[in-house]
């Protein structure tokens, strides 16, 4: 069966809530998850493994993209990955990377722009709508074309942390979609 999905790589740096949001919905969205690639130990290996999906640690750029092609990947997919994507890699496996961040881009991207930096910057300019952006990953951080946005609303009540929450599930719903209706 697995020869009729789309086989992708699922990138990861941290505890894999995302990456477990891809693996439960994988057969749903139409493809398979054939390799997990992280850059430190982290809790998204154990997840890979209990969903017996093939491993690498490593920040050998060439064993990576030996082992992207060895698995026979279609599209990488970034999810939480706190690394910079190389510029071969990028033009090498150009529209085939995509990343999702934690704002409406352009807003509140580029270096340093991750994960609660990104919610505390949406809290302290006061924005009144946030969300998350799926795009194309190119050698510029956070710059890549936009495939897909979804809106997420700021109350007055909000913290950084209230924020989070509700654009990581909004990235729940978003990036599956996403990868379905791009394989």
């Amino acid at each position: 069966m697995t020869n009729l999905l789309s086989h992708i790589a699922v990138f990861a740096s941290g505890t894999g809530t995302t990456l477990q949001t891809l693996i439960d919905q994988q057969t749903q969205r139409g493809y398979y998850i054939a390799l997990v690639v992280t850059n430190r130990e982290c809790p998204a290996i154990e997840r890979a493994k209990q969903a017996n999906i093939p491993t690498l640690q490593s920040k050998d750029w060439t064993e990576i993209d030996n082992a992207l092609t060895g698995h026979h990947i279609q599209l990488i997919v970034l999810a939480g990955y706190l690394a910079i994507i190389p510029e071969w890699i990028c033009t090498k496996w150009e529209k085939r990377i995509i990343n999702i961040h934690p704002s409406l881009l352009p807003k509140h991207g580029g270096k340093g722009m991750y994960g609660m930096h990104v919610h505390e910057a949406v809290w302290k300019a006061g924005e009144k709508e946030t969300g998350c952006t799926v795009h194309y990953v190119s050698a510029e951080i956070d710059s890549g074309s936009i495939i897909a946005q979804s809106v997420v609303e700021v109350k007055e009540s909000d913290t950084p942390n209230t924020i989070a929450q509700r654009v990581q599930a909004a990235e729940k719903v978003l990036l599956p979609r996403v990868i379905g209706e791009l394989i």
